[in-house]
C-alpha cells in the first residue's frame, strides 16, 4: 500500500486566516468609509427629545438645538430632515443656516398636522431617504409624532406594508396623537 502525501503551500493555509482575520474587522459593526454605524434600536449617539433610532441609520425626535446638530455634525450626521412649518419656533430658514453651517444637508418638508399628512408629503420623505450619502440623518419635527405619521404612510403606501405593520412602523419612529388620523388615511 503506498501512502501519498502532498505538499500544500504555506500560502493556502495562510488563507482560510486571512478572512477570519478580515471577517473579525466588520463583525464588531464598525462603519465603512468612516460612516457613523446606528443600528435600529441601539440608543441615539445625540440627544434630542423624544429620540428614538427606528432604523439603521436613522434618528427621529422632537426639534434640535443648535449645540444638539454641532454634536450631530461632530458626530458624522450627514442629512437634518425637517418636518417643521415655517411658523413654528426656531423657522426652518434659521435652522437650514445652522445646519448649513455646519456641513450638513438641510431639507425641509412642511406637515402642518393631520392636513399635511399626504401622499405628496409622504412620497417627498421616501425621495429624500433614498440617497444613501445622506445617511446617517435626523428626521425631526416638535416632538416626533409627525415624523412617525409620515413613515407610517411610508410603509402602507411606498412600501406596501398592510395596515397593522404600517401602524407598528410608524409607532416605532414617534407616532403618537396623530394615530386616529393615519389610521383613516390608510386605505387601498
Amino acid at each position: 500500500m503506498e501512502i501519498n502525501i502532498k505538499v500544500i503551500p504555506i500560502a493556502c493555509l495562510a488563507l482560510p486566516v486571512v478572512l477570519l482575520m478580515a471577517l473579525s474587522a466588520f463583525a464588531d459593526n464598525k462603519p465603512i468609509n468612516n460612516q457613523l454605524a446606528i443600528e435600529a434600536g441601539s440608543p441615539s449617539p445625540i440627544d434630542l427629545p423624544n429620540v428614538l433610532v427606528p432604523f439603521d441609520y436613522i434618528v427621529t425626535g422632537g426639534q434640535p438645538t443648535f449645540d444638539q446638530l454641532k454634536k450631530a455634525s461632530e458626530a458624522g450626521f450627514k442629512a437634518v430632515i425637517n418636518l417643521r412649518t415655517d411658523a413654528e419656533q426656531p423657522s426652518p430658514a434659521e435652522e437650514s443656516s445652522w445646519v448649513e453651517e455646519l456641513g450638513m444637508k438641510y431639507i425641509h418638508i412642511p406637515v402642518a398636522g393631520a392636513k399635511g399628512l399626504t401622499l405628496k408629503n409622504t412620497k417627498t420623505l421616501a425621495s429624500a431617504l433614498l440617497n444613501t450619502e445622506d445617511y446617517p440623518s435626523i428626521i425631526h419635527c416638535k416632538s416626533g409624532n409627525r415624523v412617525g405619521a409620515l413613515f407610517s404612510l411610508k410603509a402602507f403606501y411606498i412600501d406596501q406594508k398592510s395596515k397593522i405593520e404600517s401602524i407598528k412602523i410608524g409607532k416605532k419612529a414617534g407616532l403618537t396623537s396623530l394615530e386616529s388620523a393615519v389610521q383613516g388615511m390608510l386605505q387601498r
